[in-house]
């Protein structure tokens, strides 16, 4: 019997670190949704990705295009939660990574027959930045030669046609 009662105590110790629950994310790809829209229509979906282009305000909601690499879709949200954003890509910048969880229409009445997630929530997980870009030497390089090589055939094609002008006179 004693040993019955350790072996519960033992189980029910190894088993306590596993009781928790798990809110793990569960993130849509975007092109998922594309993909399947009937399947997602009229339901919750919760999407990440880079804020692209810029807000376009109407005033207390604004239009929000989300890229994940995968696709774009355009989020429907309010005008507060879209101030939030100070970063969109484009190329000279990566743009702040939104995770937005929302109501999914592939036909939205609302929004003439759009395609569109209305946001319900919108958290920045991370900053966006500028993007530095480099150009390697050996393209200046190349580049360099090509203009001097453009200046001088340029030069003799013009100092050539100068010599048959005046060879007509």
């Amino acid at each position: 019997m004693r040993n019955i009662f350790k072996t519960f105590i033992i189980m029910f110790l190894i088993t306590i670190p596993f009781l928790g629950t798990v809110n793990a994310a569960n993130i849509t790809k975007i092109n998922d949704i594309i993909n399947n829209m009937s399947e997602f229509d009229g339901k919750t979906v919760t999407i990440e990705g880079e804020a692209i282009g810029e807000v376009m305000n109407r005033g207390a909601y604004s239009w929000l295009n989300i890229n994940d690499g995968t696709n774009a879709i355009g989020v429907y949200l309010k005008s507060s939660q879209a101030e939030r954003i100070k970063t969109f890509g484009d190329y000279k910048h990566v743009g702040d990574t939104v995770h937005i969880s929302g109501l999914f229409s592939k036909n939205s009445v609302v929004h003439g027959g759009d395609v569109v997630i209305d946001c319900s929530s919108l958290e920045i997980v991370h900053r966006g930045s500028v993007v530095e870009e480099h150009i390697p030497t050996t393209k200046v390089a190349i580049a360099a030669l090509l203009l001097f090589t453009g200046f001088i055939l340029t030069y003799r094609y013009f100092h050539i046609m100068k010599k048959k002008e005046n060879a007509s006179f």
